[in-house]
Order: structure tokens, then sequence, then C-alpha cells
């Protein structure tokens, strides 16, 4: 079933000749059209090395010759494309139209920010990238960010839902476990979400564990009882996850389990699998065993994301 590939968003390594051929048969055997951008196969935050200009043009063009599709592109860009690529410098804070300008002069359609999360253990992978400790101060700020988005046919993304500062730790690297109470979590860390809940298309979920919230500890990314609160709030966009090779969550699951439970939890887009191919066979699995018409509503959802982006291309 070829347009499962919807429900993944694979990585693809602008630097590595050997990353784009392997997208390139992503496209050709399975009809993938999205993908993320890195500049590297590591899983960090900030990456020590970045791509060129040329060398994403490169991959596009690349792409584009082996698809009948638009390809569309997926990326982290908090502080604009210098994040990611060596000809641009990462941009001040705040800078949001700036910072939303450079992926659509590139083409690129989708950015996956702003972050949402309050920062309430000061934690390292956190730092710089709150806009406040004050809930109502973060969603006044992120709320600028999203439509200096869409006005720069960007689609943005709240994350890490529902608030990755709830807890200590990194879960790029390793398991981590929020131990807060459901009101603390309730009053400040998810009220940024459930406030711009109607403005946006796309939401993150994390791999934190929330034991006041889902007492089968599992990642957020899991966790159908986290998942319903945003579905609860009468929430019609796309739930995302994080990269699921992340260690937070890779270290404890396997790729077949993380997708399972994310999908059948109510999650619909899988971010950054290590194995795009396995994870089309385990979705296919899922499709087949009774589920069909849960997965296709999740494709026809994200196809009609897709479109839009493909609409904002064009302008």
């Amino acid at each position: 079933m070829k347009n499962l590939s919807n429900l993944i968003v694979p990585r693809i390594n602008v630097n590595s000749d050997s990353s784009i051929n392997e997208t390139i048969g992503l496209i050709q055997e399975f009809d993938f059209n999205a993908f993320i951008l890195f500049a590297t196969e590591k899983v960090v935050f900030k990456e020590e090395s970045k791509f060129s200009l040329e060398r994403l043009n490169y991959t596009r063009e690349q792409l584009e010759k082996n698809s009948d599709k638009d390809i569309l592109f997926f990326i982290d860009a908090e502080n604009g494309l210098g994040h990611r690529c060596s000809d641009y410098n990462e941009l001040p804070r705040m800078e949001f139209n700036e910072i939303n300008l450079e992926l659509y002069e590139n083409q690129i359609s989708f950015n996956l920010a702003p972050v949402v999360d309050i920062n309430e253990f000061r934690e390292k992978i956190l730092e710089e990238r709150c806009y406040s400790n004050n809930p109502k101060e973060v969603t006044k700020i992120a709320n600028l960010f999203i439509e200096a988005a869409y006005s720069n046919n960007v689609i943005p993304c709240i994350k890490h839902f529902p608030g990755h500062g709830a807890a200590k730790g990194d879960t790029h690297t390793q398991i981590v476990n929020s131990d807060l109470s459901l009101d603390r979590i309730n009053s400040t860390h998810l009220k940024p979400f459930l406030d711009l809940i109607d403005k946006v298309e796309l939401i993150m979920m994390n791999h934190v564990h929330y034991s006041s919230i889902d007492t089968k500890s599992v990642p957020a990314s899991m966790s159908k009882n986290i998942m319903d609160i945003l579905r609860n709030q009468n929430y019609k966009g796309i739930i995302i996850s994080d990269s699921i090779r992340m260690g937070g969550i890779a270290n404890q699951y396997t790729q077949e389990k993380i997708i399972e439970e994310f999908i059948l939890n109510g999650g619909d887009l899988i971010l950054d699998p290590l194995n795009p191919k396995d994870a089309i066979a385990i979705l296919n699995k899922i499709y087949k065993a009774g589920n069909e018409d849960v997965i296709e509503n999740k494709i026809n959802l994200i196809d009609d994301l897709k479109s839009k982006a493909i609409q904002y291309l064009a302008r």
C-alpha cells in the first residue's frame, strides 16, 4: 500500500550521497514525498556539522528528478535556517518573520517550531529555546511565531506536548520521567498548548514519561491518556511524534512497538524512524489487523495538509 508513506517523515542527511540515494529508493518503492532535513545521522538537537545551500539545492534536484510528486521538506528551525545550513546565521529568537521567510525562500514547507515548553527545571536542552516561564507570555509570543510562519507560507508545529519542561533530562539521549503533579502540569505546562490548539495544524509529542497522567509509565508519544488530552479538546489537526530514534524512547522500545502504540493510541505522523522500510511493513501489519478506517483517516488528514503545503510553495 504505497500511500502508507504519508504517515512517515524519514530523515535525509543532506551531506550524504548514500542517504540521498536511499531516499530516492524510498520515493521509487513507496512513493514518499516528505522528508526532514539533517546534516548528519546523529540524534542531537545541535549538530556539529551543517549542510551548505549548494547541497540542499542538489538534494532537492535529485529527489525531484525521481518523483512525480512535489517534494516537501520539514526542518527544525526555531532560529531560522542557520540551525542546519552553513550559509545562514542563526537569527535572534524574536525575528519570527525573517526566520520563516528564510524557509519559504528555500522551499521548506514545515517548520517544527515554536517551542512552547516551560523550562521549570532550567534544563540545558531547553535553554534559550523557551520564551518564558509564564504560560500566558509563552502563548502570546508563540502566537506571533505561528502568525509569522503562516504569513510566509510555512506550516508551523508547536512542541513538545504536553511540556518537556515538566521533567529533568534530555530525551535525545536518555529515558526521562516527570513526577510533577497533575495540577502543576495542567496549570502551567499544558496551558500554552491548549491556548494555541486552534491556531495550529501540527502538534509534536515528546518522549517523557508522566506518572501523574499515565500510570503505565510509557512515553507521551505512546500514551493514549496523553494524546486523548488533545482530542478531548476537539483538536482536529495532526499529532506528530518527536524523532522515534531518540534515546528517550528507542533505548526502551523496539521501532515496531513505538509505531504500534503511537498510531493506535492517537498519533498520526511518525518522525525520523531508523528504518523507514521496516516502518512501512509495521504500518501495513497494523492496517491489515482491522484498522483500515483508522489508517485511511490519518492518510487523508496528512494528505490534506500536504496539499496545503504544495499550494503555499506555488505562491
